[in-house]
């Protein structure tokens, strides 16, 4: 069983997958909980009359707002800098593991090399260390999508994968 296709990375796929990776871990949460933390302090401040509760407002907005900001100004840079993503990479994930191509470059994965599987409405993402994933965005993946989701399921061990 095989299966191969084309994915082109673009500034919206590349935001989605770091606001993933950011927002399931440690600091994503962190962040939105004392986003909204101090944005409850906010409020009970300007109860009080504090002349600084705007201060609150301030800092929960930044805190709330800044790091979306800043990932996507990453995921535009990563996009259109990196010379990787300039064009499409192939791919053909079967029994074997998954080999990329890209002109000559070739990098072969054995399945004992995924990390971890996880999906979200709109990719597939597996991830090759705890920082790196191929991001298999589904829209692009066209029929092969079935045939990659059964060789996840039959190479990656149960614990690592989560497909929904």
């Amino acid at each position: 069983m095989k299966a191969e296709f084309e994915i082109r990375i673009t500034t919206g796929s590349m935001y989605r997958f770091l606001m993933y990776h950011t927002y399931h871990g440690f600091s994503g949460i962190f962040g939105t909980v004392a986003g909204i933390g101090i944005l409850i302090l906010y409020f009970v401040m300007r109860g009080t009359g504090s002349s600084q509760s705007w201060m609150y407002l301030l800092f929960g907005i930044l805190f709330l707002v800044y790091q979306p900001w800043t990932l996507f100004n990453r995921a535009a840079k990563q996009a259109k800098l990196n010379p990787v993503f300039k064009k499409p990479l192939h791919y053909l994930v079967s029994d074997d593991g998954i080999k990329v191509m890209q002109e000559e470059a070739v990098n072969e994965i054995a399945w004992d090399g995924i990390v971890k599987v996880r999906e979200t409405g709109q990719s597939l993402l597996v991830y090759t260390s705890t920082r790196n994933a191929f991001i298999w965005v589904k829209s692009q993946m066209v029929q092969e999508e079935d045939t990659v989701r059964k060789l996840l399921r039959a190479h990656v061990p149960e614990k690592k994968l989560r497909l929904k």
